[in-house]
């Protein structure tokens, strides 16, 4: 799976702008784009990063970025804002650092229904980083 450009992510995006203010954008980016392999060159200053961050620094909202979870009266903890589908943590799902997802593996003992080949896409196979309540 790979990123759109720039131009593409611009192209899809909504006509809104993500955060309502910068504690809201720095708090979200560090749950999520701090630990991104798709942003990690940006954070070494290798390198342009992510074009999702860009269309988000136009003001505009990244289509890539799906609305996270909502309590009964539609709040949200800063980190749970968004979740993106091109997140891949820098550690991997295996803690090798291989950004891109793996297939969830069939239930030891059970017949897969369907085959898992040809199922492509943006999927979010790894738990989205939640906010520490705690601390509140």
């Amino acid at each position: 799976m790979t990123l759109p450009t720039g131009a593409e992510a611009m192209a899809r995006s909504r006509d809104r702008t993500p955060f309502s203010n910068g504690t809201e954008g720095a708090a979200w980016m560090a749950a999520w784009c701090h630990r991104c392999v798709h942003d990690a060159d940006a954070r070494d200053m290798n390198g342009p990063g992510c074009p999702l961050v860009f269309v988000a620094i136009q003001g505009r909202t990244p289509a890539e970025w799906d609305d996270g979870p909502r309590d009964e009266n539609g709040l949200y903890g800063l980190a749970d804002q968004y979740q993106c589908t091109y997140f891949r943590d820098e550690d991997g799902p295996d803690g090798g650092g291989d950004p891109e997802p793996q297939p969830i593996p069939d239930p030891p003992g059970q017949e897969a229904l369907l085959p898992r080949t040809g199922l492509e896409g943006a999927r979010i196979l790894t738990d989205h980083p939640t906010a520490d309540r705690s601390r509140t």
